[in-house]
């Protein structure tokens, strides 16, 4: 009879043992995977906003030399050779009349290249930071687009409204001898600006 008893008594603490350890096991492996879980959103935060403002910085640059006024002999030769191959039915004198706005067309790709980048990471911040990211980006976006129409409107007279001292003051960085930014480029600036701050505050 105590053999029996003593026997039951051993299966019921070896069951609270075996209970206690296996429930041990399932707090450490949840707490381990609640860590692993923050450490990924931690990793994947920081390397969207580390992308993205790199992309952000490569578009601002991108927009500073497309209004750079200065054209380098280097760029009109590149331009020509552009126009030769997609219009090879054109005589030389007909290139170089329009290798000045094939100069700004090739100068574009770079907006186009870094816009481009810059999209393909927003989707990612979206995710993680919801819709203020996207608030952030759209001035900029609305700048490169007032670009873009100023081009057109220069180079494509029959497309022309507007003053053209208004539409050049758009193409042309016109900054003064202190600063070398004028009022586009300080607005450009100031969206970079924002944007990058608060990627920063995402890294940190």
């Amino acid at each position: 009879m105590n053999d029996l008893i003593n026997q039951s008594w051993y299966l019921l603490i070896k069951d609270i043992i075996t209970f206690l350890f296996t429930s041990a096991g399932l707090i450490i492996a949840s707490t381990g995977l609640a860590t692993w879980k923050k450490q990924m959103k931690g990793t994947k935060e920081f390397d969207t906003a580390y992308n993205l403002n790199y992309a952000v910085l490569r578009l601002r640059d991108a927009i500073k030399s497309v209004r750079n006024p200065a054209i380098w002999p280097s760029e009109s030769h590149r331009a020509i050779e552009y126009l030769k191959s997609k219009y090879p039915e054109k005589s030389i004198k007909e290139l170089e009349k329009d290798s000045h706005a094939a100069v700004y067309e090739i100068r574009w790709e770079e907006i186009t290249k870094a816009s481009t980048e810059m999209e393909s990471y927003l989707l990612a911040a979206e995710v993680l930071w919801k819709s203020d990211i996207l608030e952030l980006i759209k001035p900029l976006n609305e700048k490169i687009n007032e670009l873009n129409i100023a081009l057109i409107r220069n180079f494509e007279p029959e497309l022309r409204s507007g003053d053209l001292i208004e539409i050049r003051n758009v193409i042309y960085n016109k900054g003064d001898g202190s600063t070398g930014e004028d009022a586009f480029s300080q607005e450009v600036n100031k969206l970079v600006k924002d944007i990058a701050d608060y990627l920063q505050s995402k890294m940190s």
